[in-house]
């Protein structure tokens, strides 16, 4: 039998060994394989053992360490403050504000700031070889929807909100996407050829050109082992439907950024749903705006931040092949369970 975990009855199961190869671990919990060697030789996060021929073989075990590591991080935690909190050794301050999901680190311990700090440098000076290291290196290290949630919509926010106020202002957002699209780009195709799981199309309505949120979500459900129609940009919904139709895909998700107009997204909106018996979720900051065209029209809203996202869509469609599930492991129950 292969090394690679199985498929069976949806789900991926191991060998019958027990232990599953990085590759598979890296489908298990999209978390990639670069990732995982980091958070192993960097950190000591997960020890895997290895064959005579020193391939790495991941346990159930270091699979869900995997995953605590993973809400760990969503929360804002450091990846070399993840170990000392799993381990019970690292000082935790709780936070007064009733409000607050979870007791949070001390802000040191947060590495976003840092990054998005940087990136926005290197993106005023226009400096590619600069984002192109602050990028990698924030991808060795973090899931590429964790990334894209805490970094790269982050600078690109901070770039919009600069105009018209500093020289070049506009240049700058537009060099920044363009960074972005082409890295973002080769690695959707690269694992979007290697996904097995429910095939959706992707697109951003009439209208709608900014598609920088369509891409990233699209990495993110790659990533979680979805298969996806990318059509871009300013696609009419007649098209979509077609698109969804001929390629016989299980969902319709549109991209709307704060700038789509909620009277012409409602158009669109009941346009695609009378074409298409397939469920259609619309995200990104244009769906916060625009919840009441959406819910009139019949579709189903996804959150701004990617893990969310994917989960919701998880929800509709059931998961895919090869993706994991979310942990219910949170940094309060951490803590609750250390005390």
């Amino acid at each position: 039998m292969s090394e690679d975990a199985t498929r069976q009855g949806g789900e991926m199961r191991p060998p019958r060994h027990g232990l599953y190869p990085i590759r598979a671990v890296s489908r298990l919990t999209g978390v990639s394989a670069v990732s995982l060697r980091a958070w192993e030789r960097r950190y000591g996060l997960i020890v895997p053992s290895r064959t005579a021929k020193g391939h790495r073989l991941y346990s159930e075990a270091d699979v869900a360490r995997i995953r605590q590591v993973l809400a760990l991080l969503n929360q804002g935690v450091g990846v070399g403050q993840a170990g000392p909190l799993l381990a019970g050794t690292a000082d935790v301050r709780l936070v007064a504000d009733p409000r607050a999901p979870a007791p949070v680190l001390g802000q040191a311990s947060d590495p976003w700031p840092d990054y998005v700090e940087r990136m926005l440098e290197g993106a005023r000076r226009f400096d590619a070889v600069a984002l192109d290291i602050i990028y990698n290196d924030a991808l060795s290290l973090y899931p590429i929807d964790l990334v894209a949630s805490r970094l790269t919509t982050p600078v690109l926010e901070l770039l919009g909100a600069e105009w018209p106020d500093q020289e070049a202002c506009i240049a700058r957002e537009h060099f920044f996407s363009n960074f972005l699209r082409n890295k973002l780009g080769a690695r959707f195709h690269y694992l979007n050829g290697y996904s097995q799981g429910p095939r959706l199309v992707a697109a951003c309505p009439s209208g709608e050109h900014h598609e920088l949120g369509l891409i990233q979500f699209a990495l993110a459900a790659a990533t979680q082992g979805y298969r996806l129609v990318m059509l871009g940009a300013d696609v009419p919904a007649v098209e979509i439907a077609a698109a969804a139709r001929i390629g016989d895909c299980r969902a319709v998700v549109l991209s709307v950024s704060a700038r789509m107009e909620e009277d012409a997204l409602a158009v669109q909106l009941a346009t695609l749903v009378g074409l298409t018996p397939l469920p259609v979720l619309v995200g990104g900051a244009g769906a916060v705006k625009c919840l009441h065209a959406i819910f009139a029209a019949g579709a189903i809203t996804l959150d701004t931040d990617f893990n969310q996202a994917i989960q919701r869509l998880g929800q509709c469609l059931g998961q895919p092949q090869g993706a994991a599930s979310p942990d219910s492991f949170t940094l309060g129950q951490l803590v609750t369970v250390q005390k």
